[in-house]
């Protein structure tokens, strides 16, 4: 009978789950609603119902389900899953007994933070096949981070290692939803990058993107990017800009063989990583920049699972 290893990704509108072969096939893949705004014990049931529907897959499929694992936001005390750090995706989800959750259904679960997840599915199955060190980027409404060091996740101390989002890019700069001031995330997530286009705006009156000015969305700003917008160019050079003089420090700290960006901003196309791309080796040392990559992550939305997924079969999780 064929084995299969069960992923979860816990995000705060979706669960997205699927399961998945040793050599990377996927088996079976769906997508159901977190409802975040409810409350943990409902994140926590939809949690339990997504890997019920798992089960059920495997036996239809006539497979054998090896294993659990689920990427969750926060903070994750690895391999138990207690969540021990902020998640403001999911208001009331720290304190959370991940794996006590799957324990009271008798499952045996490995869980670990969404980024490191998403980075582990990259590394063995998408962008970063074949590399030793990498470091992985989800970008959108939050920046999620992960680093790969000679194949093994780097989680940190107290599990709180890849909080890129949360590094000081402005001293005393604007304020963060972490309630900090000046972080990465703050001028360069989605949010951001929709604040700075409303006011780039206010030079272009004939940008077509005013007449969306009060329901303006990040694809819309992409798609005027592309075609040229002056308005959208200036906005997305601008995150460029900041977002590769943040990366190129850390390529400074870290020296790795890749960086993987993902996430919706990487949905503005190459023409955006390219300026990444320039500013990281304007900011980068010569000797840590020589023979880097900067690349698109290629799994997408499926990252995440299949990076949890992966927890329970491969030695570079632990």
């Amino acid at each position: 009978m064929k084995k299969v290893y069960a992923g979860i990704d816990l995000g705060g509108s979706y669960i997205k789950a699927g399961l998945l072969t040793a050599g990377g096939k996927r088996v079976s893949s769906f997508k159901i609603l977190s409802e975040a705004g409810s409350g943990p014990k409902t994140v926590a049931k939809n949690l339990l119902l997504a890997a019920e529907k798992l089960v059920f897959l495997a036996g239809k499929n006539k497979t054998k389900l090896c294993g659990f694992g689920v990427g969750s936001p926060g903070t994750i005390r690895y391999p138990d899953g207690i969540v021990t750090g902020s998640s403001p995706n999911i208001p009331g989800w720290v304190g959370t007994n991940i794996g006590g959750l799957f324990g009271s259904r008798g499952l045996e679960v490995k869980v670990d933070n969404d980024a490191n997840c998403m980075a582990l599915g990259e590394y063995l199955f998408g962008a970063g096949r074949g590399t030793k060190s990498g470091f992985y980027l989800t970008i959108g409404t939050g920046i999620g981070c992960a680093f790969i060091n000679n194949g093994r996740l780097m989680r940190g101390s107290n599990y709180a290692a890849g909080e890129f989002g949360h590094i000081v890019l402005k001293y005393n700069g604007k304020r963060c939803k972490c309630g900090r001031r000046g972080c990465v995330e703050a001028y360069t997530a989605v949010p951001a990058l929709i604040h700075s286009t409303k006011n780039i705006l206010k030079k272009y009156d004939k940008s077509p993107l005013k007449k969306n000015l009060n329901d303006l969305a990040p694809m819309t700003i992409f798609e005027a990017f592309k075609k040229g917008d002056k308005a959208a160019t200036e906005a997305i050079s601008l995150n460029a800009k900041m977002l590769g003089t943040a990366i190129g420090s850390v390529v400074n700290l870290l020296n790795p063989e890749i960086v993987v960006i993902g996430g919706g901003l990487a949905q503005a196309g190459k023409k955006y990583i390219d300026k990444i791309r320039k500013i990281i080796f304007e900011f980068a040392f010569d000797s840590a920049a020589e023979n880097l990559r900067i690349i698109s992550a290629q799994l997408g939305n499926n990252a995440g699972w299949i990076g949890a997924a992966c927890m329970n079969f491969d030695k570079n999780s632990g």
